[in-house]
């Protein structure tokens, strides 16, 4: 029985460091794809092709979150180049309030995940488990800014110049084609809200590493300690009958009944 015990108890050591082993490495390759997100993030702001002409639209041009670009006239060597307007830090600049309004979510996500990035340092210092949870909200919150800010882009649409390009309106598109920045977008925000889903399931499974088994078999073993220390200072082994010393008759009170006996007779 002892020895059936002892190899479920080596058995169970084996599965929980294979299952820490396991968690470690996804907590790795969590904080791999965080870092690929937030660089892709970054990519999707400062790219100017969410939008962008087609062969059916009437001229040339291309737009993303604050800056659109336009094909220039024809110069004497006939050749002419696309001529980019517009700057984040300029708000002036951007062509209307909703694309202002896109640029500030898309800008306010890539910030989360740049501090969501900052964060894994917090590795070092933190319990895994509160890391893998600041970390969660962070991305959860960069992932509804994305949301949002891909809804109300469109609604940008009707500004003259895209009208001038797609001959577009409010949410339609008109004659010009969602280029792939937008899309890239989209997608991430699929991304986002699978990275933070893993980050608090980890979270979770964080918490519970350690079998109870474990504690049992501390516990046992503590209590097993203590009795050997206390039987160790005390000078006596605790027996089963658990007798103290002090109920057994001494020497003396044993002489003093036989002589008080010797008197009587």
């Amino acid at each position: 029985m002892d020895h059936e015990v002892e190899y479920s108890t080596e058995l169970t050591k084996i599965y929980h460091t294979n299952y820490v082993r396991n968690s470690r490495a996804v907590c790795v390759l969590w904080a791999v794809f965080t870092i690929c997100f937030a660089i892709l993030n970054i990519v999707a702001f400062i790219q100017p092709q969410w939008i962008g002409d087609t062969g059916e639209s009437d001229r040339p041009g291309f737009f993303g979150l604050y800056q659109f670009c336009v094909l220039g006239a024809v110069t004497s060597d006939f050749t002419s180049e696309f001529t980019c307007t517009g700057d984040f830090l300029e708000f002036n600049q951007i062509l209307n309030t909703s694309f202002q309004a896109a640029s500030f979510l898309v800008g306010a996500s890539a910030l989360l995940f740049i501090i969501c990035c900052v964060c894994l340092i917090l590795f070092l210092f933190l319990n895994t488990a509160t890391v893998l949870r600041i970390c969660g909200w962070l991305q959860i919150l960069g992932a509804i800014f994305m949301a949002i800010a891909c809804i109300v882009y469109p609604n940008g649409w009707d500004d003259p110049q895209v009208v001038s390009i797609c001959n577009s309106q409010t949410y339609g598109i008109g004659s010009c084609g969602i280029r792939w920045a937008y899309i890239l977008a989209i997608v991430l925000i699929f991304d986002a809200f699978i990275l933070a889903t893993l980050a608090f399931i980890l979270a979770a499974k964080q918490a519970k590493l350690l079998p109870e088994v474990y504690g049992k078999k501390e516990k046992s073993e503590l209590n097993g300690f203590a009795s050997d220390t206390m039987s160790k200072r005390s000078g006596y082994p605790l027996s089963d009958d658990r007798y103290s010393e002090y109920s057994h008759r001494s020497e003396k009170s044993k002489r003093s009944t036989h002589s008080h006996s010797s008197r009587i007779a």
